[in-house]
């Protein structure tokens, strides 16, 4: 435990300051310090310092039962960024779709099979309404498209992932199409080091 600064992102098994166990960070409060001691019986208590003395109080007194113990996850904290890269895709989506009269959502499907990051499927016809409804269900960027099997009562169907499924060349990838097509039309967009930023950050 020496160098549990080191050991962040782990979990670990551990009974809180105030002498109850505690399952999770309090009301997710910022940490500003921890230390270890060593008791009489040997064991080992892991103490934090919080930004809210207050509510870590009330969450250890809520968690008072004795004999349970709770798994505690303790990570790095960072601060919320104002847009990320899917928030930058949508903003300049929404800019594009006021120079171009076309919705933004079309204009996001259109974006999304022009990555062609699909799934290629032989089913049965009867299977493909439901199917489809699956697939789609709340995911707006995912979609089905058919082709014709040479297959008897079956059909080719090609199942379109959405943005939240993509990995960080994928989601480039279609920040680079939305600029492109907002360029072509006199949209401004943001500076290039900004847009690199929010792409490399995508997915962790």
């Amino acid at each position: 435990m020496d160098h549990f600064g080191k050991q962040r992102n782990k979990r670990y098994t551990a009974e809180g300051c105030l002498g109850t166990p505690f399952a999770q960070p309090v009301s997710s409060a910022h940490l500003k310090g921890h230390r270890y001691d060593n008791s009489e019986d040997g064991a080992v208590w892991l103490c934090l310092k919080v930004t809210d003395p207050a509510a870590a109080r009330r969450f250890c007194m809520a968690q008072d039962k004795p004999g349970i113990v709770y798994d505690v996850e303790i990570k790095a904290h960072k601060d919320k960024r104002s847009l990320d890269a899917n928030g930058l895709y949508w903003k300049l989506a929404g800019e594009l779709s006021k120079a171009v009269n076309y919705p933004p959502e079309m204009i996001y499907r259109s974006h999304i099979k022009d990555i062609g990051n699909y799934e290629t499927l032989c089913m049965q016809k009867k299977a493909l309404e439901s199917f489809n409804k699956r697939w789609c269900s709340k995911h707006l960027g995912r979609m089905v498209d058919t082709r014709a099997s040479k297959l008897p009562g079956c059909v080719t169907v090609l199942a379109y992932y959405g943005s939240s499924d993509f990995d960080k060349q994928q989601m480039s990838h279609l920040i680079d199409n939305c600029i492109q097509d907002c360029r072509a039309v006199g949209v401004e967009t943001m500076p290039p080091d900004k847009i690199a930023l929010l792409k490399e950050e995508w997915g962790k």
